[in-house]
């Protein structure tokens, strides 16, 4: 533990802003796959689907000659393409979703071990200058 107040001011740890140093550690592709990510999970994209289904489903049985008819076959197949495409992709934007997690967890940890620290030596030094 460091002698003075100054020596320790200078080597305690200091906080820092985790969603920065997270957004400067993306690459290009890993801001795509957040931002898809986000977009894929957000209720919006659950309406538009539910919405384009209902649509695709009503135009087919109202048209006088359906390209896709019941059981729509096509549009099943075109839902599993997309699945197929997005599952892989919104795996990669929560691992790294899960990465910048690990390090705020991290960074707040080491944090509050520092004000512990800070509050026990002030704790001391009050005790010591009543004696």
């Amino acid at each position: 533990m460091p002698n003075s107040l100054d020596e320790y001011l200078t080597t305690r740890h200091e906080p820092q802003n985790i969603n920065s140093k997270h957004r400067g550690s993306l690459k290009l592709q890993d801001r795509i796959a957040v931002m898809i990510t986000a977009a894929v999970g957000s209720m919006y994209t659950v309406y538009f689907l539910s919405v384009f289904v209902l649509g695709w489903m009503l135009w087919q049985a109202k048209a006088q000659n359906p390209i896709d008819p019941f059981p729509f076959v096509f549009m099943i197949f075109i839902s599993n393409i997309l699945q197929l495409l997005l599952l892989p992709l919104i795996m990669v934007g929560q691992n790294i979703q899960n990465r910048h997690a690990r390090m705020r967890a991290e960074e707040e940890y080491v944090t509050t071990k520092t004000i512990h620290q800070d509050i026990e030596k002030m704790l001391i030094t009050l005790h010591d200058s009543r004696k």
